[in-house]
């Protein structure tokens, strides 16, 4: 068991927005891409470099059987910053011939990260990190690893979503959209999410300096993060 942070949640919070949100304008690219393992391989790299998301799920093809592999669980994303490519990373070694299917989107995305710039393609939803406290786990709570008890804690964090978009309707239903999508996280069994909430929903109508339709609501969320 290696250390996990802060940062790894987030990103796959953002992943998980990215992967079921779709962008009515269609930008960037969704593309599979398929490799024939060797003996012992965990790690795999993607062609292509921009790459913004890959899926909370792939598959893996030993034989006649293909089982799903869950983000998190079974595998584990290094995204690659700038033309560094993107290396995906199982939890168990393949055997030689297993088939491994990723699926992930690259280039311009709707959904960013503390990124609200008012010259870019309209809509946007914006994530942004604003409060967050650790509460330590008790003796009695057993946090699972692989079938190990290990040392960990809770973290409590809140996020501030923003939806703006230059039609009034849209921006309604994108700003609905991604609260449900809030409501589905645990049960969708987002890598060690225990508590979510959307909270605080706000419309502040025609923005006149920004030209846009604008929504902003809180999430709260709870995860847990080992340490060793």
């Amino acid at each position: 068991m290696t250390e996990e942070y802060l940062d790894e949640r987030e990103r796959e919070l953002l992943d998980y927005f990215r992967n079921n949100l779709t962008d009515p304008e269609s930008r960037g690219n969704t593309i599979s891409e398929s490799f024939t393992a060797t003996a012992a391989q965990t790690d795999f790299y993607l062609s292509n470099n921009s790459v913004k998301n890959v899926a909370d799920t792939i598959t893996r093809l030993r034989g006649a059987t293909t089982t799903t592999l869950r983000k998190g669980y079974d595998y584990k994303v290094t995204y690659g910053e700038g033309k560094d490519v993107t290396k995906i990373v199982l939890s168990t070694a393949s055997t030689v011939s297993d088939v491994i299917t990723i699926g992930y989107f690259y280039g311009p995305s709707m959904i960013e990260r503390e990124y609200s710039r008012t010259d870019v393609q309209l809509p946007r939803v914006v994530m942004m990190f604003l409060t967050g406290s650790e509460n330590f786990a008790a003796i009695g709570d057993y946090m699972d690893v692989e079938g190990v008890g290990t040392q960990g804690s809770y973290f409590d964090a809140t996020y501030r979503f923003e939806i703006r978009d230059k039609y009034a309707t849209r921006a309604r239903r994108l700003c609905s959209q991604v609260q449900n999508l809030c409501k589905k996280l645990r049960h969708d069994n987002l890598f060690r999410v225990n508590i979510t909430r959307a909270s605080d929903v706000q419309n502040f109508d025609f923005d006149m300096d920004k030209n846009c339709y604008i929504w902003q609501f809180s999430l709260e969320i709870q995860w847990e993060i080992m340490f060793k």
